[in-house]
C-alpha cells in the first residue's frame, strides 16, 4: 500500500465517521513534513454550512502550523466544492489528491471541477492534481449509501 492509499483510507474512515454522526459522508487528510491531520464533514452537527471536510482540515492545519500550508498534500474522498477549493488555493496547498468526482447518488455539480476553477484563476500550472486513488473502494462506499 502506498502512502497516498493509506491517507485516502484515513480520509474514507473520516467520511464514514461523518456519516455515522449524521453529516454528509466526506473526509479529508492533510499530510506533510509537519504532520498529518484528518478531518470530516461536520456541517449538520455544527450547524455550520462551511464545516466541509476540506475546510475543517485546513482550519486545523493552519491553527497548528500557520497560514502557509505549502509543502503539504490534501487528500480528499470527493471533489472539493468551489468554497473548499478557494480555501485550498489560499492556504498554499499545491498538491491535491481527489479520490472521486462523482458516485451513484452523489454527483458533482454541473460542469464544475477543481481543474476548471484553477484554469479560470490562471493557477492550473501551480498545482499537482492526482485523481483516482482508491477510486473503486471509495466509489463502492458512496454507492452503498445510495441504496
Amino acid at each position: 500500500m502506498t502512502d497516498l492509499e493509506e491517507h485516502a483510507r484515513a480520509a474514507l474512515a473520516q467520511a464514514r465517521m461523518a456519516e455515522q454522526e449524521g453529516n454528509h459522508p466526506y473526509g479529508s487528510v492533510i499530510t506533510g513534513p509537519r504532520g498529518t491531520i484528518a478531518a470530516r464533514n461536520r456541517v449538520e452537527t455544527t450547524a455550520d454550512c462551511t464545516a466541509h471536510a476540506e475546510l475543517v482540515a485546513v482550519r486545523e492545519a493552519t491553527a497548528r502550523w500557520g497560514l502557509d500550508l505549502s509543502g503539504a498534500t490534501l487528500i480528499t474522498t470527493f471533489e472539493p466544492c468551489a468554497m473548499c477549493a478557494g480555501a485550498i488555493v489560499n492556504s498554499g496547498l499545491r498538491d491535491l489528491v481527489i479520490a472521486v468526482r462523482s458516485a451513484p447518488g452523489i454527483e458533482a455539480p454541473g460542469q464544475y471541477s477543481v481543474e476548471r476553477l484553477l484554469d479560470l484563476l490562471g493557477l492550473r500550472d501551480e498545482f499537482t492534481l492526482t485523481r483516482g486513488v482508491l477510486e473503486e473502494e471509495i466509489t463502492a462506499y458512496y454507492a452503498g449509501l445510495a441504496t
